[in-house]
């Protein structure tokens, strides 16, 4: 039986070129979302967009709905400001901030059933919970809708 082994020489230049195309200009960056659904979250300083709007997990436990201008539309916060929390959608429909030990904010949606729940920046800048049949569940009201 051969084996085959790669020297050092041929895997260092493939781990160089790699790691300079993933910080390089040329890199793709990672496409904007407008949503996330249930099992998933924004951590701190991560965003959902559409339109110019913002819906950002903030770095001091704020949830924060800005403009392209960065001007609050809407904000919730928790009862005490903290660092490092996370934004989830669970699976019951509730959306809720973490920190690393205990929840601190909640859209008090949660449901006695499991379903898919979507949370959703709409192009008219309202933030929706709308569960898998499209039923809204929760919402900011700023849309700009008459």
């Amino acid at each position: 039986m051969a084996f085959s082994f790669i020297s050092a020489t041929t895997i260092l230049p493939l781990f160089f070129i790699t790691a300079l195309l993933m910080v390089s200009p040329l890199a793709t960056p990672a496409a904007a979302r407008d949503s996330v659904k249930s099992g998933q979250w924004l951590n701190s300083g991560e965003s959902l967009e559409n339109a110019g709007y913002s819906f950002t997990m903030m770095q001091n436990c704020t949830i924060v709905l800005s403009d392209s201008n960065k001007k609050t539309i809407w904000w919730a916060t928790a009862k005490y400001l903290d660092s490092g929390c996370i934004l989830k959608l669970q699976h019951d429909g509730n959306l809720v901030m973490y920190n690393s030990i205990d929840s601190l904010w909640s859209s008090r949606t949660n449901r006695n059933t499991w379903k898919i729940y979507y949370l959703i920046l709409r192009a008219d800048h309202n933030v929706v919970i709308n569960d898998e049949d499209n039923n809204t569940i929760w919402e900011t009201d700023t849309s700009s809708s008459p």
